[in-house]
């Protein structure tokens, strides 16, 4: 009876040590498969991020690499292309012309609803593109009588300027080359005359060149009389074979009694009457062409005046156009997702032989 109960209780032993032998083997293979999927998950989401970069690769090709199909896309103003492409034709530079399309701004323009399905046929990403200067530019016009003053403050000392203030009838009244000194300042005085200033826009348009050659542009406005709202807006693109004309296409509300037009560009000392050219329609309609001299390479600005009874309105549009926090000209999204994992990308472009920053952010929307 003793020799049963022992055999009994030694089996009962065996057996408990068993189920203690599994519970432990159990928790110990729980917790490889754990630390496994611990340790593989991060590969996943590698394997998805590595996925995405790629996908935001290819949309920095349509940016800085590709021409998009046709090539010339951007002389079909009824917006109709294949694939989006920035790059100019025979060149690594980015096109003026087609750059111009994706001011939100301009007359014609990309919206970013329609590109974002030309690029992803998903329709799942999100992006945001600029385009600024290597550099700061800050400029202030001031007017009072007899005499005005401009201020100049660039990032970088020693630039080379160009200066111009633009009266409401288009004409430059005021026009000089000069430098900044070694801390990028520079104040210039400029005689306004003894008689009351006629209303409407005075324009301060400064071209600053670093002495590495990189250019920065700053529009200043200062406002006399009523401004009114005549929905101008206006496109520059060169004419095609480049030949020192640009072809301006605008558009108006109607009830103009003129449109006046002008553009200004850097020119070499001593020359500062082909620093500008300009034109003026007397009763215009709706929509008008003009063909101004810019330079065949370089940067420009080009102003338009629309003048009523009623007041006045202008608007300046920058060739190469800027795409910046500045001028109201982001492409793309207004802000950047906060929520969100975002590749950056960013480049040194040439645009007609000047020097800019862009930058590409790209999204999984």
């Amino acid at each position: 009876m003793k020799r049963n109960l022992r055999r009994n209780k030694k089996g009962q032993i065996q057996g408990v040590d068993f189920a203690l032998a599994m519970i432990i083997f159990m928790i110990m293979f729980a917790e490889v498969i754990v630390l496994s999927l611990t340790f593989l998950e991060p590969k996943y989401q590698n394997l998805e991020d590595k996925a995405f970069e790629s996908r935001a690769d290819q949309i920095s090709d349509a940016f800085f690499a590709s021409t998009g199909y046709p090539s010339t896309w951007e002389y079909d103003y009824n917006s109709q292309f294949y694939s989006f492409g920035l790059r100019e034709i025979g060149s690594s530079d980015i096109d003026a012309n087609k750059i111009s399309w994706l001011n939100p701004l301009g007359l014609y323009h990309l919206s970013y609803e329609s590109l974002k399905r030309n690029l992803s046929r998903e329709d799942n990403i999100g992006f945001q593109f600029r385009v600024e200067s290597l550099f700061d530019l800050d400029t202030q016009l001031s007017l009072a009588q007899p005499t005005g003053s401009i201020d100049i403050d660039a990032s970088i000392g020693d630039c080379t300027t160009w200066s111009f203030v633009i009266a409401p009838n288009n004409t430059v009244i005021f026009t000089q080359s000069s430098k900044t000194d070694g801390v990028g300042h520079e104040t210039i005085n400029f005689g306004t005359g003894a008689g009351v200033l006629p209303s409407g826009y005075y324009t301060l348009v400064v071209f600053a060149k670093s002495p590495d050659g990189i250019f920065a542009t700053d529009i200043t406005n200062v406002i006399i009389g009523t401004e009114t709202n005549y929905g101008l807006k206006l496109i520059v693109q060169e004419v095609s074979n480049n030949n020192g004309k640009a072809v301006i296409r605008t558009s108006n509300a109607g009830s103009l009694s003129s449109l006046g037009i002008i553009s200004v560009f850097p020119y070499s000392i001593g020359n500062e009457l082909l620093g500008n050219d300009s034109t003026v329609v007397n009763s215009p309609g709706t929509s008008e062409v003009f063909n101004l001299r810019i330079p065949t390479n370089g940067t420009c600005v080009v102003l338009l005046t629309g003048d009523s009874l009623a007041g006045f309105s202008r608007r300046a549009f920058q060739f190469p156009t800027m795409l910046s926090e500045e001028y109201r000209t982001i492409f793309g999204a207004n802000s950047l997702p906060e929520n969100k994992e975002i590749v950056k990308i960013e480049r040194i472009v040439v645009i007609r032989e000047c020097i800019f920053k862009a930058v590409l952010y790209v999204w999984a929307d």
